[in-house]
C-alpha cells in the first residue's frame, strides 16, 4: 500500500534558530512571506509547527479544538494565575467557567466599568500636569491607570501606590520567568529553590494575601457593592454549588493578568505608532476633541469609530499576545500536512497579521484598512487579537472600550512628544515594548 504523501515542512536549522532567538518577533511576523502555511523546530522533547494559515487556524482552534489541548505554556502560566478561565485544561469544567462569568461582560453591563475608566483617566491627567515638561515611562503610567481600573471595577476599591507596584513588579516578573519556562518543556520545576523561583514566589504570595484578604472582608460586608468580585461570589454552578475561595482567587488572578497586562501593551503600542504618524494622531485628535472639556462614556462609544481603527491596527501589527500555542492529542492530516501527536501547534498571530496574502503593504501602519473591515467569516482567523473561537477573551468587549475611551481623552487632553526610538518588541507570556515607551508630557490641557 503506498504510504500517504504529506506536504514538507520546513524545519529551522541550527544557525536559523540561532538567529531568531536575538528577534523572535520578526522572524514570526516575516516568516509567512517565507513559510505562507506553516514551518517547524525542536525544543528538548517536542517537536513545534508554527502555523501561519488561516484555514488551519479555524481547524486547530474550533472544528477539531478537541484534538488540541491549551499547551506546556498554560501550565507554566497556572503557576501564577492558578486554574482560571485562560488555564483550565479540562473542557467541560472550563464550559462551566465560561458559562458562569460571561454576564458580566455583556455590552450591555459594561456601562458602569466605562464611568471607571472615565474617571480614573481623567484622575491620572491631574497628576500629569504637575510633570509638564518631563519625560515618563508611559507603559509604567499605563500599568498604574489599568490597575486602578481593574481594582475598582473587581472590587470597587482605589488602591495604593505600594499595592499598584506590587501587583506591577508581580506580573511583569512573572512574565519574563513564565516566558523562560514555557520555551523550555525540560525547565527546571518551579517549586525547586532557584533564586528566580524563589523571587516569583514572593510576588505570588504578597498577590494572594492581597486577593484573600479582599475576599474575606467583602464576605462579612452586610451591604456590599455589586462589583465583578460580589458576582464571583454570588454565582452558582449547575449544580447549585458556589465558588471556592480557591477558584475565585484564579479568576481574580486571570482578570488581573488578561485585564491589565495585554492592554497596558496594546496602549503602549498605540501610542508608539501615533507619535510616528501625525497624521494619524491629528485625525484621532479632530474625532476626540469634543472632549477636552466633558469625558467621554459608555453613550459615546459608537461615534469614536476612528480610535477604533487606530486600535485595531495597531493590534495588527503589534498583537496583546503574539502566539497561542496548542498541542496534538492525535496524529492527523490537516490541509495536506502531517501533525503528529504532541506536536505543539503554535498559533503565529504576528503572522497572521503580517501575512501578505491577507493584508495589502503588512507592516505598514495603516488605520483606515479596519474602516469597512469585516469581523466575520474567515477574517476571525487572520485577525484574532483577542483569540478567535470559543476561547476568544471573555473581556474583549470590555478592553476595546477602555482602550477607546482612553485614547479619546489622551488624544483630547495631553501633548506628548515621543522620546523612545526603534523599540523592540520583546514576545513573553505578552508583547513588551522592551523596557517602556518613553514620552515627554509636553502639555496637559486644563
Amino acid at each position: 500500500m503506498e504510504a500517504t504523501a504529506y506536504k514538507p515542512i520546513h524545519k529551522l536549522n541550527f544557525i536559523e534558530l540561532w538567529n531568531a532567538k536575538k528577534d523572535r518577533f520578526t522572524l514570526m511576523a516575516k516568516s509567512p512571506a517565507k513559510y505562507p502555511d506553516v514551518f517547524g523546530f525542536k525544543v528538548p522533547g517536542r517537536d513545534v509547527l508554527v502555523i501561519n494559515n488561516h484555514e488551519m487556524v479555524q481547524h486547530i482552534m474550533v472544528r477539531n479544538m478537541r484534538n488540541y489541548q491549551k499547551d506546556h505554556g498554560y501550565k507554566v502560566l497556572s503557576i501564577l494565575v492558578g486554574n482560571g478561565l485562560i488555564t483550565n485544561t479540562d473542557h467541560s469544567s472550563w464550559r462551566s467557567q465560561r458559562t458562569l462569568l460571561q454576564p458580566p461582560f455583556h455590552r450591555e453591563s459594561l456601562q458602569g466599568m466605562c464611568d471607571i475608566v472615565g474617571d480614573a483617566t481623567t484622575q491620572l491627567l491631574k497628576r500629569w500636569k504637575a510633570k509638564e515638561g518631563t519625560e515618563i515611562n508611559f507603559t509604567h503610567e499605563m500599568a498604574r491607570l489599568t490597575i486602578d481600573i481593574v481594582c475598582r471595577t473587581l472590587f470597587t476599591s482605589n488602591v495604593t501606590e505600594a499595592q499598584v507596584q506590587m501587583v506591577w513588579e508581580s506580573l511583569n516578573y512573572m512574565n519574563a520567568i513564565g516566558a523562560k519556562m514555557a520555551m523550555n518543556p525540560m525547565h527546571i520545576p518551579f517549586k525547586y529553590p532557584l533564586p528566580s523561583y524563589v523571587k516569583g514566589r514572593k510576588y505570588i504570595a504578597e498577590l494572594n494575601a492581597m486577593i484573600y484578604g479582599i475576599i474575606s472582608k467583602r464576605k462579612s460586608e452586610k451591604n456590599p457593592p455589586h462589583d465583578l468580585l460580589q458576582l464571583l461570589i454570588e454565582a452558582k454552578y449547575e449544580d447549585g454549588t458556589s465558588m471556592t475561595d480557591e477558584q475565585i482567587r484564579d479568576e481574580v488572578m486571570t482578570v488581573f493578568l488578561a485585564g491589565h497586562e495585554t492592554t497596558v501593551n496594546a496602549l503602549s503600542w498605540t501610542w508608539y505608532l501615533l507619535k510616528q504618524h501625525p497624521e494619524a494622531e491629528q485625525k484621532l485628535y479632530a474625532e476626540s476633541k469634543v472632549f477636552e472639556t466633558e469625558t467621554p462614556s459608555f453613550k459615546d462609544i459608537p461615534n469614536l469609530r476612528y480610535g477604533y481603527q487606530v486600535m485595531n491596527e495597531a493590534m495588527r501589527i503589534y498583537p496583546p499576545v503574539a502566539a497561542i500555542g496548542r498541542a496534538a492529542v492525535e496524529s492527523e492530516e490537516v490541509n495536506g500536512y502531517f501533525i503528529k501527536a504532541r506536536t505543539i501547534t503554535l498559533i503565529n498571530i504576528a503572522g497572521l497579521h503580517h501575512h501578505p496574502a491577507y493584508w495589502e503593504n503588512p507592516f505598514a501602519f495603516q488605520p483606515e484598512r479596519f474602516e469597512n473591515f469585516n469581523m466575520k467569516g474567515d477574517n476571525r482567523f487572520i485577525f484574532m487579537p483577542f483569540g478567535a473561537g470559543p476561547h476568544i477573551c471573555i473581556g474583549n468587549n470590555f478592553a476595546m472600550m477602555e482602550m477607546q475611551l482612553i485614547n479619546a481623552i489622551l488624544s483630547a487632553r495631553v501633548e506628548l512628544e515621543l522620546v523612545s526610538k526603534n523599540i523592540k518588541p520583546e514576545p513573553l507570556i505578552t508583547l513588551k515594548p522592551g523596557n517602556g515607551v518613553i514620552v515627554k508630557i509636553k502639555q496637559v490641557k486644563s
